[in-house]
């Protein structure tokens, strides 16, 4: 009979917590979705040649957005979907703000193709074409392609004259030489020329381009007036004085 007895007792017990424990989750879920945690914040940064207001739009964030139901993996997806922005993080601070950090590919250099021009970032990725550039970054030249596809590196057969390209680009960029270098001609690879102002730098192969570019530099810096000065370098051996020849 106490056995009897109990199990309706237990049964209510039951019925009593799981009630509770619905309510308590109701009342949870609507508090969390409710405007105190609506996104009041985002904070945006990393990106410099995306604007803010692009990313604020492929964000798509509204008065009601609520920060927590904020669907960061669809909203990755649609930033990712310029070429320009290569990843981005995303961080909650209860209750409304929203800070977004984008990592942007670097664009270093222009291939002119069938009168137009590829943007190419470091990587020699494809993130653009245009008719016309406006931002000073080396025209390379003397590359041999037959197809390419936007977000994807460059389909390049001559792989050596392809690495070439990416190694300078991205020295020229480390060293703040981009915005003067003109043209990059790696149509030789073991006779590569890269074109500053009007001095021609023969370079030779891709063996110890780092000091080879520092080189430059330290050329650019010691010759006077070198924006004007007419001139051939011969800077394949680093490790012997290098002479600038000038052109009568």
């Amino acid at each position: 009979m106490q056995n009897s007895k109990a199990q309706p007792n237990n049964l209510r017990m039951f019925t009593g917590i799981t009630i509770s424990a619905i309510v308590l989750a109701v009342v949870i879920i609507l508090f969390l979705v409710s405007p105190v945690f609506t996104v009041q914040d985002v904070v945006i940064s990393g990106n410099y040649q995306v604007s803010e207001n692009n990313i604020r739009s492929m964000l798509n964030i509204g008065p009601t957005t609520n920060l927590i139901l904020f669907n960061t993996r669809a909203a990755r997806q649609q930033l990712l979907a310029n070429l320009y922005i290569g990843d981005v993080t995303f961080r909650r601070v209860l209750p409304g703000q929203l800070y977004v950090e984008i990592a942007e590919r670097q664009l270093s250099a222009y291939v002119e193709h069938m009168g137009s021009y590829l943007f190419l970032d470091d990587s020699g990725r494809v993130l653009e074409i245009r008719s016309y550039f406006t931002k000073p970054l080396p025209i390379l030249t003397g590359l041999q392609f037959t197809r390419f596809q936007l977000g994807e590196i460059l389909d390049v057969p001559d792989s050596a004259s392809f690495s070439a390209v990416v190694q300078y680009a991205q020295l020229i960029y480390l060293h703040g030489l981009s915005d003067i270098v003109s043209h990059i001609n790696v149509s030789d690879t073991s006779n590569i020329r890269i074109f500053i102002h009007y001095i021609e730098f023969n370079v030779g192969n891709v063996s110890s381009a780092d000091k080879k570019i520092r080189i430059i530099v330290e050329i650019l810096d010691a010759i006077p007036n070198a924006d004007i000065f007419r001139g051939i370098v011969d800077v394949r051996n680093p490790y012997v004085q290098v002479f600038a020849r000038p052109i009568q």
